[in-house]
């Protein structure tokens, strides 16, 4: 199983700090191993062409690292002769500087650069404000702590219009590039504060109707498919197990060439070109956006090593100092070429900002204390702002209003329970902070200082308030409040509603060989267990299946997607009080669409007293 892109990018940045003398030892051999190339990938990376033989030659090699890897996997490319001795650490400063050559950041009102890029190729604004729509409420977890927030999305998308701006292509094709750039981390049903996974993005942009309905309107009026969507989409996932990885390099290519028959070598080039800009967009702004966003991965990567029980994982320090030398690879990929003027430019800076702060000691010497918040009118007021560029012109309901008004307040760095953003809240929605006050008034004494988060999960949720303080006192959260780290306890409460959620959904299942295999699939979903992070932080399960013809034989559930010898692994997932049954992998080339299985095994639980209102 392949560790997330986060994880994979983060331990590369470690690996990457390490000082040269470690290096120096762990790299003997490596050039050998990675057949000469001198380059190291990153993990946003869509893959090494030039070790798969496939096209795309010059891309970043992806860099063989996870938490168990022989010590040639920490091979690192040659410096130029420039940089063969460290250059001084210069002093710190407090923040990082500001530059004439980066742009100032959008405001509010201000719509991101690649919706613009769409209105100029001529998309109505019916269809802009659609997506943007779509993508805002697609990206869980609190975005100002997290790295593939919707801030990222709209960022490689910006970037992808850039570079499509300078090259000889048709309104149609940029259209197809920009929306896939949009798109390509769309993974809602993510745990908090992980990253998005391509295989279930593109998934989800086939299941829910919403993204269908997208896809096919873009597609319709200019000339593409769902699938073509998708096929760029796989360019920038990743692996680092090489033999996973040229087995996703076959896919994309195969699904390039399926979806793109006419011009798969288009899409191949322009598929390297996605995965270039999913990588470089984060470092092409301010350097204190950069370093809030790296900061971010570090948070990823410890939310996913605390849920495996190997907290808690590197340090924001660790991982800042880490990045000169990831942007340095980024700098030496031929593609840097592709960036436009001012955000080469933008890049430069950034890349000398992390250029003298090489050691996680330069980092923790750089804690300048936070700046002045400004009057609470003037926050009102900008909150107001932000609330109403991102509705674009539509009256947010409260639920709305409420959820970007926190978005806002992560943003600035004012903490949800602190007076000042209740003070806020309560005057842009006095309504339903009064409420919300008389409900954290009900809660237990223990629970009343987290009030906003338990208001905020009941409503993602859909439960009552009062549901999920019962849910928190049955599964003994209650008692351990006291030791739960703040930062651990959104994603405790979340999974124990997650577990009492599917424990009620088969409780009622007849005691039979269906009502068995779904409360397998309900145990194995509620338990975080596996050889790998992917598994353990996976939502769903994966159900191997044995058929006869199209008769349903037997079946069992686990964690692991490769176990082989079944006639089709199918992947069940439970979002809105439904199963979703999709074909993951048949055993073998077979005739038999995963469509024609999947509509055999409803009928057999279907048969055993399964409802067929539990299935989407």
């Amino acid at each position: 199983m392949r560790p997330s892109r986060a994880i994979q990018l983060l331990l590369s940045i470690i690996a990457l700090a390490l000082p040269v003398s470690a290096q120096i030892k762990a790299n003997a051999g490596a050039d050998a191993a990675v057949g000469g190339t001198g380059q190291v990938g990153s993990s946003l990376n869509s893959g090494g062409a030039a070790a798969t033989g496939l096209p795309g030659a010059g891309q970043l090699s992806p860099l063989p690292l996870s938490l168990s890897l022989p010590p040639s996997a920490l091979a690192t490319p040659p410096r130029p002769a420039a940089e063969e001795t460290s250059a001084p650490q210069a002093a710190v400063s407090p923040e990082p500087p500001a530059s004439p050559s980066v742009a100032p950041a959008n405001t509010p009102n201000d719509p991101p650069h690649f919706i613009e890029a769409l209105a100029s190729l001529g998309v109505p604004a019916a269809l802009t404000e659609r997506l943007q729509a779509f993508l805002t409420v697609r990206h869980p977890g609190e975005q100002s702590k997290i790295y593939h927030r919707l801030k990222h999305s709209q960022e490689v998308a910006d970037l992808t219009a850039r570079i499509a701006s300078d090259q000889e292509l048709s309104a149609e094709k940029k259209i197809l590039l920009i929306l896939s750039a949009a798109l390509h981390d769309v993974d809602p049903d993510r745990t908090k504060h992980t990253p998005a996974r391509a295989p279930v993005t593109i998934a989800y942009l086939g299941s829910d109707d919403a993204a269908r309905g997208l896809l096919l309107d873009f597609g319709n009026r200019y000339g593409f498919t769902a699938a073509q969507v998708k096929a760029l989409i796989m360019a920038t996932d990743f692996d680092l197990d090489p033999a996973k990885m040229q087995r996703i390099q076959a896919a994309f290519a195969s699904a390039a060439q399926e979806a793109f028959p006419a011009e798969p070598d288009w899409a191949l080039n322009w598929g390297k070109r996605l995965a270039f800009a999913d990588q470089a967009s984060t470092y092409v702004g301010s350097p204190a956006e950069a370093r809030k966003r790296v900061a971010g991965l570090a948070v990823e990567i410890r939310t996913q090593l605390e849920a495996i029980g190997k907290g808690p994982g590197p340090s924001n320090e660790v991982i800042l100092a880490g990045t000169y030398k990831f942007l340095s690879v980024l700098k030496q990929n031929p593609l840097f070429a592709l960036l436009p003027d001012e955000q080469r430019r933008n890049f430069e800076t950034v890349y000398a900002y992390f250029a003298t702060r090489q050691t996680p000691a330069a980092w923790t010497a750089e804690s300048a204390p936070a700046p002045a918040r400004a009057p609470p009118r003037l926050d009102q007021d900008a909150a107001q702002r932000y609330i109403n560029g991102i509705m674009g012109g539509r009256a947010p309901t409260d639920r709305e209003a409420d959820a970007l008004l926190g978005d806002w307040l992560n943003e600035n760095a004012i903490p949800l329970q602190s007076q000042q953003a209740q003070d806020i809240r309560a005057a842009l929605l006095p309504a339903k902070a009064g409420a919300d006050a008389a409900t954290a008034a009900q809660l237990d004494p223990a629970l009343r200082r987290h009030a906003a988060l338990l208001i905020r999960i009941a409503a993602e949720h859909r439960v009552t308030v009062s549901y999920v303080e019962s849910v928190i006192v049955k599964r003994g959260l209650l008692r351990r409040l006291n030791i739960i780290p703040d930062a651990s306890l959104e994603n405790q409460i979340d999974q124990a509603l997650i577990n009492a959620e599917l424990e009620r959904a088969v409780s009622a299942y007849p005691k039979n060989a269906q009502g068995e295999l779904m409360r397998s699939v309900a145990q194995v979903m509620g338990t975080k267990g596996g050889k790998s992070l992917e598994e353990i932080s996976r939502n769903g399960a994966f159900l191997y299946a044995d058929f006869s013809a199209r008769n349903f034989l037997n079946g069992r559930a686990s964690r692991d997607p490769d176990i082989q010898g079944h006639t089709i692994v199918f992947y069940v997932t439970r979002k809105d009080g439904q199963w979703r049954l999709e074909g993951y992998r048949q055993a073998s080339r077979s005739v038999t669409p995963d469509l024609a299985y999947i509509n055999a095994l409803k009928a057999w639980l279907r048969a055993g007293g399964i409802p067929s209102s539990d299935f989407f």
